[in-house]
């Protein structure tokens, strides 16, 4: 476990921007947040996407991470935070309810991701949102990696501590068993990873954001690298 500590703490040192990331702003339009609006970024990161929200619409920012290096950062932007291991503690705030849960590549790095989806439906206030991104363990890719004996879970966003995967099925069961409804699936064709010049300036940068921001019409359990769903709590 330290050692995955010592990896995130390494990682959120720098600006680094996950690929995923700007993918979910077009969503987050899409609810119409306000400076009213609360959210709980669980698994923060450096805190990207309330970086956004506050720029933005000037949203009140809750946040929690394994790493205190990203929370730092976190609060820097204006989140109030909180240091836990989701696979031993509850989620924070207890005396909070918030408008919006985002859980944007977190489920995989926990061994019981439907006990968080349950969370996060406890912490949301009646008509409030989750967003949730997570790989497709079913990608094209894969497929061809298991059929060859070659399949690695680290290809699956290239990151450590990936111990949880779901198909489309399984994740969406694990939503509804929570209590959400108004399930709105989308579907990105491609993650790539990286911080480095090649992939997030000049030409290079623009081409792999525009394919990150691609999104599959059909054939997603095939074609889907990550699924993205916003849900809904009546």
């Amino acid at each position: 476990m330290d050692s995955l500590i010592d990896h995130y703490n390494e990682l959120w040192q720098d600006d680094f921007i996950p690929p995923y990331i700007t993918s979910l702003f077009p969503l987050l339009e899409s609810l119409k947040p306000s400076p009213e609006t609360r959210v709980f970024d669980v698994a923060c990161g450096n805190g990207v996407i309330g970086k956004y929200l506050i720029e933005n619409y000037q949203c009140r920012l809750w946040g929690t991470d394994i790493s205190d290096v990203a929370l730092e950062q976190c609060r820097k932007i204006g989140y109030t935070t909180e240091l836990i291991n989701l696979d031993q503690d509850s989620l924070p705030f207890e005396d909070q309810q918030f408008d919006l849960v985002i859980l944007s590549a977190m489920l995989e790095h926990v061994l019981e991701p439907e006990k968080i989806i349950e969370m996060a439906y406890e912490k949301l206030t009646p008509g409030g949102h989750v967003i949730i991104l997570t790989p497709n363990v079913v990608w094209m890719v894969n497929r061809l990696l298991f059929l060859m004996g070659k399949w690695d879970h680290r290809l699956m966003g290239g990151t450590k501590g990936h111990i949880s995967y779901k198909n489309k099925r399984q994740l969406e069961k694990m939503i509804t068993d929570a209590g959400f409804s108004d399930l709105n699936w989308d579907y990105s064709i491609l993650c790539v990873a990286g911080n480095s010049d090649f992939c997030t300036k000049g030409v290079s940068g623009i081409i792999i954001q525009a394919l990150n921001n691609l999104r599959v019409k059909f054939w997603h359990s095939l074609l889907a690298f990550n699924y993205i769903v916003v849900a809904g709590k009546s």
